[in-house]
C-alpha cells in the first residue's frame, strides 16, 4: 500500500511539473495579417510566425526584429 502511494505521488508530481508554466513570463501576441508592423525572430525558429509587440523569441530568446508588411 505504501508503495502505491509513492508511485501515485510521483505520477501526480510528474504531471504537475509537465503542465506548469513559468511565472513572470510575458506572452507575445501573434500578429494578424493586416498589421503594418510585425516582429519576427531573425533565426525564424517558428517559421513565418509574427508578433504584434516587440520582445524575445519564445524558442531561442533572441530579440524579435521589426519586419514591414509587404
Amino acid at each position: 500500500m505504501k508503495k502505491a502511494f509513492i508511485i501515485l505521488g510521483l505520477f501526480i508530481g510528474g504531471i504537475a511539473a509537465c503542465t506548469s508554466t513559468k511565472t513572470g513570463e510575458t506572452t507575445l501576441e501573434v500578429a494578424p495579417e493586416t498589421a503594418t508592423v510585425r516582429y519576427q525572430c531573425p533565426m525564424k525558429c517558428q517559421g513565418d510566425t509574427a508578433y504584434t509587440t516587440a520582445g524575445k523569441c519564445p524558442v531561442c530568446k533572441m530579440d524579435l526584429k521589426e519586419v514591414k508588411a509587404e
